[in-house]
C-alpha cells in the first residue's frame, strides 16, 4: 500500500511539473491519474533489486525536483538574455546514454524539457546517445558534464 501511495505521489508530481500548474483541479487530476497508473502497474511496478532504499529515493526525488526548478530558473535567465540580443550559439549536443535505463531516459527527457533553453530532441539508439538542442551549445563538454553530474547525483537514485 505504501509503495502504491509513493508511486501515486511521484507520478502526480511529474504530471504537475509537465503541465506547470498547481491549481486545485490540476492537482486532483494528477492524483487520480497517478493512482490509476500506480494501481495499474501493481506488481509490474515493483522495484529493481538494485534500487536504493525508499528513504534515499524519496530524498533524491526531492533533490531532483529542486535541481530541476533551479535549472528552469537558470534556463529562463539564459533565454531572456538570448532574446535581448546576447550572442549565443544554438545547436545540438550529443550526450552519451551510458547505462541509463529506459525509465531514466524518459525522466531525463521530461525534466530536461522543463528549462526553456534546452530541449531533448532524440534518443539515437544506434549510436547510444541522447540528443538535446540548446540556445547556447558553444561548450558541449560542459553540457555533457552537467547532464552526467545530474544523472549520477539524482536520476540514478530515483529510477534504475
Amino acid at each position: 500500500m505504501t509503495g502504491t501511495l509513493i508511486r501515486t505521489a511521484w507520478l502526480a508530481a511529474i504530471y504537475l511539473l509537465v503541465i506547470s500548474s498547481v491549481e486545485a483541479e490540476d492537482v486532483a487530476v494528477a492524483v487520480v491519474l497517478g493512482l490509476a497508473v500506480a494501481v495499474g502497474l501493481g506488481r509490474h511496478g515493483a522495484s529493481h533489486p538494485d534500487t536504493p532504499p525508499l528513504r534515499q529515493r524519496v530524498l533524491a526525488a526531492a533533490g531532483l525536483v529542486l535541481s530541476t526548478a533551479a535549472e528552469v530558473v537558470r534556463g529562463t535567465w539564459r533565454t531572456m538574455r538570448f532574446c535581448l540580443g546576447e550572442p549565443g550559439r544554438p545547436g545540438f549536443v550529443e550526450i552519451p546514454r551510458g547505462d541509463r535505463s529506459a525509465g531514466r531516459v524518459a525522466l531525463w527527457g521530461v525534466l530536461t524539457g522543463e528549462a526553456p533553453d534546452e530541449y531533448p530532441v532524440d534518443v539515437d539508439e544506434e549510436r547510444d546517445v541522447l540528443v538535446v538542442h540548446l540556445l547556447d551549445a558553444s561548450d558541449p563538454d560542459a553540457v555533457r558534464a552537467r547532464h552526467a553530474r545530474t544523472d549520477e547525483r539524482w536520476y540514478r537514485r530515483v529510477v534504475r
